[in-house]
C-alpha cells in the first residue's frame, strides 16, 4: 500500500513546487509544469483509491495547466 501514499505526497511537493515558482516570480511555463505534474500524479492517486471526485478535479487542472503550456 505505500504505493497509494507515493503518488499523494509527490503531487502534494509539485503543488508546493507550482506555488513557490509563481509566489518567486519564475517563468509562468515552469509553474505549470509543476501543476502538469502535479495533476498527474493526483490523477494517478484517484485511479488508485476509486476517487472520482479527486479525479474530476484533477483532470480538470491538469487540462488547464496543459492548455497554459500550448504555443
Amino acid at each position: 500500500r505505500k504505493g497509494f501514499l507515493m503518488f499523494g505526497l509527490v503531487g502534494s511537493a509539485l503543488v508546493i513546487a507550482q506555488m513557490a515558482a509563481l509566489s518567486a516570480g519564475l517563468p509562468l511555463h515552469l509553474a505549470l509544469l509543476c501543476g502538469l505534474g502535479a495533476a498527474a500524479c493526483w490523477i494517478v492517486h484517484a485511479l488508485e483509491r476509486q476517487d472520482k471526485a479527486l479525479l474530476f478535479v484533477n483532470v480538470v487542472v491538469g487540462g488547464f495547466a496543459f492548455a497554459g503550456l500550448m504555443p
